[in-house]
């Protein structure tokens, strides 16, 4: 009998194991019937891992299901983007970085000199 709970205990790991692993899949943040519940909390990442914000609040569209993401960017900024370009793992936000929106936060870069920062 203890090779049969031996096997039995490691068979329902196993499956236990494979179960959590899919509950942290990153998916598409407008795949999701309704918004996260934490979006406050949740930092917003592009796809090099970089933080670039801090989520303020997800748009729904008429179904309630997420249309767009609002975070504010570590220069300040407001930024909104389609949450199709978002993905979502239960911790973070990460968000594409070929967005014109996302792009634009790295556009100026601090040693880039012009005539207004000389």
């Amino acid at each position: 009998m203890s090779k049969f709970r031996a096997a039995l205990l490691c068979g329902f790991l196993s499956i236990s194991a494979k179960a959590s692993g899919e509950e942290l899949a990153p998916v598409a943040l407008n795949s999701l019937s309704s918004p996260p519940s934490n979006i406050a909390s949740l930092q917003v990442m592009d796809q090099k891992g970089e933080v670039v914000g801090q989520a303020l609040r997800i748009q729904p569209d008429q179904d309630g299901h997420p249309a767009a993401l609002a975070f504010r960017a570590n220069n300040g900024s407001t930024v909104v983007i389609s949450a199709a370009a978002t993905s979502y793992d239960g911790h973070m936000l990460v968000t594409d970085s070929n967005q014109p929106q996302i792009a634009a936060l790295f556009s100026v870069l601090p040693s880039v000199h012009t005539a207004a920062n000389q």
